[in-house]
């Protein structure tokens, strides 16, 4: 019964390695993951045809700590929509030292338009991380919001 395992497992792997082999040989995929860019080094998405980025208004921000090990923090965003012609946009991330600064943008059309005057919302939940050291006070900008935390 062991030897016919063996045998089954032998047989499987000698399969795998052909099929990598033959993907290989015919341009596809590597057998090798590629790495994950950083949010903080992604390109800008550009607006829609039409429309423009322009900073979304910060109504509400905190940061919650997650009960992990290491401890995982999330900021909780409540960004602006000013007009009924305002989307949400887009956010990026960046971190220096013990500053982390999110940009929140919202698009609007260009030019001369006509828009409602609603005002709503939207909730973004933006992981930072655990990259925090324990008793580092850390300031979270956000636009034109700020608010800090202690590293646990």
């Amino acid at each position: 019964m062991r030897t016919g395992l063996i045998l089954i497992a032998i047989v499987f792997a000698t399969g795998l390695a052909a099929a990598v082999a033959v993907d290989a040989m015919r341009g596809g995929p590597s057998p090798r993951a590629v790495p994950p860019i950083p949010p903080s080094a992604t390109a800008p998405i550009p607006p829609p045809a039409g429309r423009q980025f322009v900073p979304a208004p910060i109504d509400r921000l905190d940061v919650r700590i997650l009960g992990s090990a290491p401890p995982r923090y999330m900021l909780n965003v409540l960004a602006g929509l000013p007009s009924g012609c305002a989307q949400k946009g887009s956010h990026k991330v960046d971190r220096t030292g013990d500053l982390i600064t999110v940009t929140v943008l919202n698009s609007m059309p260009t030019g001369d338009v006509m828009c409602t005057m609603i005002y709503g919302s939207y909730e973004l939940s933006i992981d930072l991380g655990s990259d925090f050291r324990r008793g580092v006070t850390y300031t979270v900008r956000v636009n034109d919001e700020k608010t800090s935390f202690v590293g646990q």
